[in-house]
């Protein structure tokens, strides 16, 4: 389904969509996609025996094309990041926009697109935070694609994303399951392929282990940690277990440290006693000492930043006998982005106009606790709100939203009036912030642009 309002565009709007040119960045799509996913839309609205006019807005497409990523639809996901581009090419989600694009063309197989499109991202967008969660595979294809080199699309890829295309289009239910279990086995097949990369590293530190054997035959220690990555929301307690083996033929010694990025507490503790904190532990060889590090997810990291968390236990005989192990974490969080904006762009001195603000959630968490307050230029006054919001001591206008889910929206109205002495010629621009009133993180968002103009 659809989320409500984002495609009920009248008839004589979706004869003009059919005009429109696609992007050339989208040629290949738009050309055998575009057309009959418009001709079905036609038939479900005359089917409905109504058609309902609603201006199509940038949140609203942004929230369907990230849901047809979430059900592994990427074709339609390009394909209505293309009409974001085309109708609105100042959009203020261009950031998530540009990522959500280069993430399915990866995954449909377009090399081309996705390596264009997150070369893009980073010139445009060079200190976003959101660069700390780019996956790997896409950084390489952009610096091939920088470098001049030639990326021909993955063929079992464009071969599944149109096959899940066509699936969705026909709503056929018992292929659309097989689809999708052809994807979980994908996916556990590049499971078992990053666990065996893993193991490589591995492998050779027992081999340099090997070659320095004759300098601490004495004393030898294994360290295990699970290989799985493991996923923390912000501002939550995590715990990695980890289990230390004695190999050596007396009891040991071991300092055990463990370093992370600033602002993850890391601690060592014993198993099961997360109070327990510890630095040095004596290791016999019957037994394996079992602990954790414990650590704590800071607020302030976005959704799928990482970070590695290692351990490291040294020899209390011969501080050069150290044995490392990596963890890695990643963040899991909301994404709150705001677009606000009034109805019209140009407005006279006294004319009364509705400000929109819409409220979108991008992140793999729900947002909860959101405190959203509209700040609006002295130019501009407040009328009153659709009933949902309060005006503060302050002047700002205030929000509420308990909880929005993760792909999900929120939208507030308010009436304004431009006030009579406003200059002419004059851009009036309010702020939103928006505060987690859980973890007292603030973010501030620009509405756009109203200009006064004369009577």
């Amino acid at each position: 389904m659809y989320p409500a309002g984002c495609f009920l565009t009248p008839i004589l709007g979706i004869r003009a969509l059919l005009k429109m040119q696609p992007a050339p960045l989208l040629q290949n799509i738009c050309s055998t996609l575009l057309k009959p996913v418009l001709c079905s839309l036609m038939i479900m609205l005359l089917g409905a025996g109504f058609v309902v006019a609603a201006e199509i807005d940038d949140s609203s497409l942004f929230v369907e094309a990230f849901t047809a990523y979430q059900k592994t639809d990427y074709l339609l996901a390009i394909d209505t990041i293309g009409t974001i581009q085309q109708l609105f090419p100042d959009t203020p989600l261009r950031d998530v926009t540009l990522l959500l694009l280069a993430r399915s063309a990866l995954k449909s197989g377009d090399n081309e697109l996705a390596a264009k499109t997150i070369v893009q991202f980073n010139s445009e967008f060079p200190a976003n935070p959101l660069k700390a969660g780019i996956e790997e595979e896409l950084l390489r294809l952009g610096r091939r694609w920088q470098k001049g080199e030639r990326l021909p699309p993955a063929i079992p890829l464009r071969t599944a994303a149109r096959k899940v295309r066509n699936e969705q289009m026909s709503v056929e239910r018992s292929r659309a399951e097989r689809i999708g279990q052809e994807r979980l086995l994908a996916e556990k097949a590049e499971q078992d392929r990053m666990m065996l990369e893993k193991v490589a590293p591995e492998r050779r530190d027992s081999e340099r282990l090997v070659s320095e054997k004759a300098l601490q035959e004495s004393v030898m220690a294994s360290i295990s940690i699970p290989g799985d990555v493991q996923t923390v929301a912000v501002g939550q307690r995590g715990e990695i277990p980890f289990e230390i083996v004695n190999l050596g033929t007396s009891d040991e010694d071991f300092v055990l440290e463990t370093s992370a990025p600033p602002g993850y507490e890391a601690l060592v503790t014993v198993a099961g006693r997360s109070d327990d904190t510890l630095s040095r532990v004596t290791i016999g060889t019957a037994a394996p000492f079992k602990g954790s590090i414990t650590f704590y997810m800071p607020p302030d990291k976005v959704d799928g930043h990482k970070a590695a968390i290692s351990l490291r236990a040294v020899s209390g005989k011969y501080p050069h006998v150290v044995q490392t192990r990596e963890a890695q974490i990643i963040t899991a969080a909301s994404l709150v982005r705001v677009v606000a904006r009034p109805e019209k762009q140009m407005l006279a001195p006294g004319e009364q106009t509705r400000y929109h603000v819409t409220v979108l959630n991008a992140g793999s968490l729900p947002a909860r606790g959101l405190d959203v307050r509209v700040l609006l230029p002295a130019q501009i006054e407040f009328l009153g709100e659709d009933g949902s919001g309060h005006r503060e001591t302050g002047g700002g206008i205030l929000f509420k939203v308990d909880t929005l889910n993760s792909g999900k929206l929120a939208d507030f109205t308010m009436d304004v009036r431009i006030r009579e002495d406003s200059l002419i010629g004059q851009e009036l621009r309010s702020k939103v912030e928006v505060v987690h009133t859980g973890l007292q993180i603030k973010e501030i968002f620009t509405s756009s642009v109203a200009v006064v103009q004369a009577k």
